[in-house]
């Protein structure tokens, strides 16, 4: 039975290192024959060796084996015994190495995801903006006519908006470039509907394209909030394109920007849409990982935003009616 089994197996006296039973599994893992004495080994691959020695006793322990120009990744377990006035020590290898390369190319899959959604929900606007400032330029070249001052500030305003954003989304892989490192918020005081306002300013011609109404209000055009500008510009991109998909089968589709401040103090900004609305069922889900009621979504964005969110120690904050519409509310810590 032992050596039908895919698991590795050793059993070694303790004092003398004398092998008591090595079965092929072990003996293929390690590409190494049958031998008597696992001294052996030290001559061949002393660290190796010195692994199997300290091995720890009745815990499960991953461990990287390096033999003969290969890598692999075991969970090994070890146990004591005596039979014979003789201790021996028995370890068990089980090869994982096929299931942690599979978790690892999820895991990189999923960066990736991450990676490619954050970027295409900023490129798009950016392209389309960019877009719409050439058409304006080259119209004013048929016309062989100087721009005007209003021209001018629009597409120095244009300029601006495709600069903030594009160093946005590159500070944006900067982070996630550093998975290791725990991502810490460039915190300063901003001013909510300059935020909302440049965000507008950069998605606006491409919803426009798509016949939506994209408006921007607030109640308090002052309001401030402590905030890293760069993730919570990320947030709010990620809330409107969502929204953008629940309008999609509206005949007078509409998405409005709020900021201001509730009766509490706490600085705040709305992404509201009328589109089909969030289901009861599926409400307490939208923030899970990979969950997406979309045909091809990937459900990745909701969850980044609630994990930015989290870093700025805010709350996030949906109101949905089916076939009515959605809000999305983020709510920041009053300031002073």
């Amino acid at each position: 039975m032992l050596e039908l089994v895919d698991t590795g197996i050793l059993a070694y006296e303790i004092e003398t290192h004398e092998t008591l039973w090595m079965n092929d599994s072990f003996t293929t893992m390690l590409n190494i024959p049958h031998i008597k004495n696992i001294n052996w080994l030290k001559k061949q691959n002393e660290d190796l060796f010195n692994e199997l020695l300290n091995i720890p006793v009745n815990e499960s322990t991953l461990m990287t084996i390096h033999a003969r120009k290969q890598t692999i990744k075991t969970m090994t377990n070890a146990s004591i015994f005596q039979t014979g006035g003789k201790t021996y020590k028995l370890i068990a290898f089980h090869n994982v190495s096929a299931t942690m390369e599979e978790v690892e190319s999820g895991a990189w899959k999923g960066l990736l995801n991450v990676m490619t959604h954050e970027i295409m929900n900023s490129i798009v606007p950016v392209s389309s903006l960019s877009d719409t400032l050439k058409r304006k330029i080259h119209v004013l070249k048929e016309r062989s006519s100087q721009p005007s001052e209003p021209d001018l500030e629009d597409m120095e305003l244009a300029l601006d908006t495709i600069h903030r954003r594009s160093d946005g989304l590159l500070r944006f892989a900067e982070t996630y470039r550093s998975l290791s490192q725990k991502i810490v918020p460039d915190m300063k005081s901003y001013n909510l509907y300059d935020l909302l306002n440049s965000i507008h300013s950069l998605m606006n011609p491409s919803l426009q394209q798509k016949g939506i109404e994209f408006t921007l209000k607030t109640d308090d055009p002052d309001v401030t909030a402590y905030i890293d500008r760069d993730l919570i510009e990320q947030v709010i991109i990620n809330f409107v394109t969502n929204a953008t998909y629940a309008i999609c089968e509206k005949e007078k589709p509409e998405i409005h920007l709020f900021s201001g401040c509730d009766t509490e103090g706490h600085p705040y900004v709305t992404v509201a849409d009328n589109g089909c609305g969030i289901s009861d069922a599926v409400r307490d889900k939208i923030f899970i990982p990979f969950f997406s009621t979309k045909k091809n979504g990937n459900g990745i964005g909701l969850s980044i935003s609630r994990e930015i969110v989290k870093l700025h120690n805010a709350k996030l904050h949906v109101q949905s009616q089916e076939k009515s519409g959605s809000a999305f509310t983020v709510l920041f810590n009053p300031q002073g």
